[in-house]
């Protein structure tokens, strides 16, 4: 293999490794902003459709990745679409009675 070549390979491989973080950066800023989300009318709910829909892009273009490795970003990305889908209309709202200092 040429000195050219090896310096690709490794690019790829740098480029690979960076892409598997960001992945799993995305999945980790969705799960967060799910735990947050109240409503399907939020916008935290939308941000972490934006980061579920950039990782699940991302992914298969990572040539590099071991297939242990994508099996289980590849279930992290399901568990969160299953969140996603629970997520209520609307939030359930409960009155509370007021507390009156004397």
């Amino acid at each position: 293999m040429s000195e050219r070549n090896q310096k690709l390979v490794a690019l790829r491989s740098r480029t690979d490794h960076d892409l598997v973080v960001l992945v799993q950066r995305e999945l980790e800023r969705c799960a967060n902003l799910l735990h947050a989300a109240t409503t399907r009318q939020s916008v935290l709910l939308a941000q972490a459709e934006k980061a579920l829909s950039t990782a699940t892009t991302l992914l298969p273009r990572i040539c590099g990745v071991s297939q242990g490795d994508r099996l289980r970003i590849e279930a992290k990305a399901a568990e969160l679409r299953s969140r996603l889908a629970q997520i209520p209309l609307y939030a359930k709202v409960q009155p509370y009675p007021a507390a009156v200092a004397s």
